[in-house]
């Protein structure tokens, strides 16, 4: 604990930063799955796909 009152803020200010950056990076972490698992979104089309033109009757 702190107990100067500058000190204090500047410990409640760095907790909210800290807060907010943990935030930010999950929701890229959370954008950068959603692109990686789903290929198609960015126009990327992988060789495991099957798709209905790639089959020949």
């Amino acid at each position: 604990m702190t107990k100067r009152h500058e000190t204090s803020e500047t410990a409640i200010a760095i907790t909210f930063l800290v807060i907010n950056l943990s935030t930010l990076l999950r929701q890229f972490y959370c954008l950068f799955m959603f692109l990686f698992l789903n290929p198609s979104i960015l126009g990327l089309r992988s060789d495991y796909y099957i798709e209905k033109a790639d089959i020949k009757v």
